[in-house]
């Protein structure tokens, strides 16, 4: 039982990178047939627009199995869904977002309170309590346009 519970989240780990291994090369192998891979990928969509758009591929031809039109979708919602909008976003929309715990989202919001709107990503790891590491990992999914 030991050994179970030590090797599950390991196996789970492989697994997420396997899914998304396999999504990145059915992307460059579906969509570049007929385009450039930029074109995909720089689209920031959500997944039922994704989904349309990937059913509107298909529909013009490309060829992909149903399983294989599933990962794709998949990998392109989860690589390049819609950007967080900073300086909008309330605490739980951060926490999820960030995949960071709703304390440090919760000193996200305080901060940008006291401080004011974030105008870059350097402004975002000034946060204290924030790992600048993840947070770079997340830049390309951010927007910090203020609203007015």
């Amino acid at each position: 039982m030991k050994w179970t519970c030590l090797i599950a989240p390991l196996l789970l780990a492989d697994i997420a990178h396997s899914a998304q291994t396999d999504g990145k090369a059915l992307v460059q192998r579906v969509c570049t047939k007929c385009h450039a891979l930029n074109t995909t990928t720089e689209q920031r969509n959500s997944p039922a627009r994704w989904s349309e758009v990937v059913d509107d591929m298909v529909a013009r031809g490309a060829e992909a199995s149903d399983a294989e039109i599933v990962k794709i979708i998949e990998y392109l919602s989860t690589n390049f869904g819609p950007r967080l909008k900073v300086n909008a976003a309330g605490a739980a929309e951060l926490a999820t977002a960030l995949g960071i715990p709703k304390s440090a989202a919760d000193e996200v919001v305080a901060y940008r309170v006291k401080n004011g709107a974030f105008h870059s990503l350097q402004d975002l790891k000034n946060v204290p309590g924030l790992d600048a590491a993840d947070i770079e990992r997340k830049k390309d999914s951010l927007d910090f346009s203020v609203s007015k």
